[in-house]
């Protein structure tokens, strides 16, 4: 008989039987040596070890029912399978090896659903004797044929089982959803399907296992060849004479080839992306570009603000003489009031606007804090820095530092941009020395350093703004110039000697 008609036959015991069940013949209790028992509100578990050193456990635990560890479905806690297991449970604490084994063998399911018939079906293939099972035959015509392959495929193994018993032995045994296993000698071929085969006995054939587990002893052997299909191998210790086989192995390396295939254009995607962004310039130049567009950043920033604090000047030239003066006088006091200013903004920006948003009429007002507030924090910070930095630029050329004869002092907009480029120049000598690989860490330092000075010149000036109310009010009286200082006072000596001599004279 070919193969294909055993699939049918299977298929056909499916509609007839419900499964191609192992029909016990003579059965016999095995004899149980220990036992091991354990109860508690969640659950009841049992585990047994029988004279051939198998072992066999089963346990209702939060409503899911585990055999040999592996879940084979839920059950409803409290309902009539708990209670009867418990029940099972509670006699099996006073039973002996023998009235024990009996017991799991003649317990009852409670109900005939399928969760319950399973665990009837697992205790009594537990304490039988695996010679006991055999497979019922089951005979069928070719017209059954399409009805054979519509519940192989809805099993979604007939393409998997074809290939597994294509050129096997005519003598085959089917288990679905079955443990078996070969302990003494067998002829013939075994088909597990879902299920465990476990051989530490001869088995005179082939063994194929589809979608379940193979347990294969150091003392098993098989005469033929083991066929696996998304099988789980738990020991491959004895010995097979034609070579174990996975069916699947080859899709698997496909698969495993279309990934590598994937992320090979991944990468080369990325590489090619990362090449655009460099504009097809070659790494050794790319330093150079990237050090390039920074300082055209740096000068593009100094440019900006030199621009706004030329407005400052220009329309509120003694508010940023006022904020000036103080910075200049008292760095300290004017960094402590800026940083608290700086960290009171946002808290002082929401209270503002819950405050006006709880009365009706700020309502209004608080349309126009929203925006207003954040800007004019802007402003004052923007003036602040624009004081700060022309302060910079006036030291600078009183310095006589390189490339500083340009700065004249007696021209604030020329100080504005001194002290703007001096402060970016620290970022600029920064990146010039992080091209050289050798360098980077100096270049890291200079550009701290940059961000140090920034910081420092953002908080003092925001402070002396705050001090000063946006230089409304001086700290400090006004600047006075040395040279008409000095005219002053040459005048004021000068008259009072004339004076004198007029006095000497008229006295004469």
């Amino acid at each position: 008989m070919h193969m294909l008609d055993w699939l049918r036959r299977a298929a056909t015991a499916l509609v007839v039987a419900g499964l191609v069940l192992p029909a016990a013949v003579d059965a016999q209790s095995r004899a149980i040596v220990s036992k091991s028992i354990s109860a508690s509100s969640s659950g009841s578990a049992l585990a047994v070890v029988f004279e051939d050193d198998t072992e066999f456990s089963l346990a209702l635990e939060d409503g899911r029912v585990f055999v040999d560890g592996a879940e084979i479905g839920s059950y409803p806690r409290g309902g009539e399978l708990d209670d009867a297991w418990r029940a099972l449970i509670q006699d099996a604490m006073s039973l002996e090896n023998g009235e024990l084994a009996e017991a799991l063998d003649t317990w009852e399911a409670p109900t005939s659903d399928e969760i319950a018939t399973r665990v009837d079906e697992a205790l009594e293939r537990a304490v039988r004797s695996a010679d006991d099972v055999e497979v019922r035959d089951v005979r069928v015509e070719r017209d059954e044929e399409s009805l054979g392959r519509f519940l192989l495929r809805s099993l979604g193994r007939l393409d998997v089982l074809e290939e597994a018993l294509d050129g096997l032995d005519e003598d085959v045994e089917v288990y679905v959803d079955e443990d078996v296993r070969i302990s003494d000698r067998r002829e013939g071929t075994i088909v597990v399907i879902d299920g465990t085969l476990r051989i530490d006995g001869t088995l005179d054939g082939d063994a194929v296992v589809v979608g379940g587990v193979l347990d294969l002893r150091e003392d098993g052997e098989v005469l033929g060849q083991v066929r696996l299909a998304d099988t789980r191998v738990a020991r491959s210790e004895g010995d097979v004479r034609d070579g174990i086989i996975d069916l699947l192995e080859e899709e698997r390396e496909s698969d495993s080839d279309l990934r590598a295939e994937l992320r090979d254009e991944i990468r080369a995607e990325f590489r090619d992306s990362r090449d655009r962004d460099g504009r097809g310039v070659s790494s050794v130049f790319r330093p150079v570009t990237r050090t390039v567009g920074n300082i055209v950043e740096k000068l593009i920033a100094v440019f900006l603000i030199g621009l706004m604090g030329a407005g400052f000047i220009g329309f509120a030239g003694q508010n940023v003489d006022a904020v000036s003066e103080t910075a200049r006088r008292s760095p300290g006091r004017s960094a402590a009031v800026g940083l608290a200013g700086s960290i009171l903004l946002v808290p002082v920006w929401l209270l503002g606007t819950v405050a006006l948003v709880i009365s009706i009429v700020g309502i209004p007002v608080a349309i126009a804090w929203l925006p207003l507030f954040p800007l004019a924090a802007a402003l004052a910070g923007v003036l602040g820095f624009v004081a700060v930095a022309r302060n910079a630029g006036e030291w600078m050329a009183d310095s006589n530092l390189p490339w500083t004869g340009w700065i004249r002092k007696s021209n604030h907009i020329f100080t504005l941009f001194g002290g703007l480029i001096g402060i970016a120049g620290l970022f600029i000598a920064g990146h010039i020395v992080s091209i050289v690989p050798l360098l980077g860490v100096f270049g890291f330092l200079f550009i701290l350093a940059g961000g140090i000075a920034v910081f420092a010149a953002a908080q003092i000036g925001f402070g002396a703004v705050l001090l000063t109310r946006a230089g409304r009010r001086r700290e400090y009286p006004g600047r006075v110039d040395p040279d008409a200082a000095w005219a002053a006072a040459m005048d004021m000596d000068l008259g009072g000697r004339s004076a004198a001599s007029d006095t000497d004279g008229k006295g004469r």
